[in-house]
């Protein structure tokens, strides 16, 4: 049997790896931080996570939309 050659399909391959990246952990770092951020100034816990979640959801969308 033989092995399939996957090579030439290697740069959209990464490419389409980076913008999974994109899309995914920088709106989750975002929305991390705007957590830990919120927590701290004393905004209840349940607040804190619809915002953050909120603003992960946009971030998501508005990189989706940059990159599409």
């Amino acid at each position: 049997m033989e092995k399939l050659d996957f090579s030439p399909f290697q740069g959209q391959m990464n490419e389409m790896v980076l913008q999974l990246a994109l899309i995914l952990f920088i709106p989750l770092i975002g929305g991390l931080v705007i957590n830990f951020v919120l927590v701290k100034i004393r905004l209840p816990q349940g607040l804190s996570n619809f915002v953050a979640i909120a603003a992960m959801l946009y971030g998501m969308y508005m990189m989706f939309d940059i990159l599409f």
